[in-house]
């Protein structure tokens, strides 16, 4: 074939792909890359399958990769990720930095979870407060038998705490007020395997989501909790009523702000209405996503919610 034979074809070539008509985004059809906080990973997980199972003959795609949330935010603030679900607020300093882009978004607040203090199945404590935590922490309290409601729990606690986390990071935010975690503590690689390790060892302590919980399906025992008297967190504040009572992270514990360390799961958008992302973020923020999240253990954001008398 001459030099002028393969100008001609590659001519041709060219003028096919040219011809194919462009698959056009819409709500169902196409990719929508999203940055998920890893501590409630489990359950958006569920959530990103089963919006692809209803629209797979349209192709929809929905690509996530599990990010401690203090990443997805800064990727979201900072990068050209459009989509992002963490367990925490923007700043008032990450949303004007966001805004100066130019490029609005979408904020929702899609559900509510409780960060989880967990034990071994047979240690015989059952309650904990928000103070002792707090001195758990900060190395004040480190043998079981310190704690106001020990039983016959005896020995010296063995902290539990995933680096980087989004649990983590709660407990320095929320319950240290912004202060390190002083106390020693065995570093873990995941939320999954600090409940493994829970269930291995009779005096340790760990904390993870409810989420996660759910999903690990191990025999750890979830401690009540109940907030203390001059807790510096008032991001959910619980009623006075409430206070000094031990409560269960039961959803409708978390939704009345009884049990004390509760969590918002938001949402960040900036999808353009009519793509795949405005389609997937919808789905989550209405019946069929919420729905996914009530079975799972955590209270919807955006429903209305109806409260059942406990068993």
């Amino acid at each position: 074939m001459t030099k002028s034979n393969h100008i001609v074809g590659l001519v041709i070539v060219l003028q096919l792909v040219a011809c194919e008509p462009e698959k056009k985004e819409t709500a169902t059809t196409g990719n929508v890359f999203v940055l998920v906080g890893e501590s409630v990973a489990p359950v958006v997980i569920l959530q990103a399958q089963e919006f692809m199972r209803l629209y797979q003959k349209n192709g929809a795609v929905v690509t996530y990769f599990l990010v401690p949330s203090d990443s997805a935010v800064y990727r979201f603030v900072h990068d050209t990720v459009r989509m992002i679900l963490a367990t925490r607020p923007l700043t008032l300093q990450e949303r004007e930095l966001a805004e100066k882009t130019g490029r609005k978004f979408l904020e929702i607040t899609v559900a509510y979870d409780g960060l989880l203090a967990v034990v071994h199945h047979k240690n015989a404590v059952e309650q904990i407060t928000v103070d002792e935590i707090r001195k758990i922490l900060t190395g004040s309290i480190t043998r079981w038998e310190q704690l106001s409601k020990s039983g016959k729990s005896r020995g010296t606690m063995k902290i539990l705490l995933q680096d980087s986390s989004d649990e983590t990071s709660y407990l320095r935010q929320r319950i240290l007020n912004g202060k390190q975690i002083t106390a020693r503590f065995s570093r873990m690689p995941s939320a999954l395997r600090t409940l493994q390790q829970v269930v291995k060892d009779p005096l340790s302590i760990g904390f993870v989501s409810s989420s996660w919980l759910d999903s690990a399906k191990v025999p750890a025992k979830v401690l009540e909790v109940a907030a203390s008297a001059g807790d510096a967190d008032t991001t959910f504040k619980p009623p006075v009523e409430s206070v000094g009572k031990f409560y269960s992270p039961h959803p409708a514990n978390i939704y009345r702000n009884y049990y004390p360390m509760k969590r918002g799961i938001y949402m960040y958008t900036r999808s353009l209405f009519g793509d795949v992302g405005s389609g997937f973020g919808t789905y989550v923020a209405n019946k069929e996503g919420q729905r996914i999240f009530l079975d799972h253990g955590l209270v919807p954001g955006t429903q209305p919610i109806r409260l059942k008398r406990q068993e």
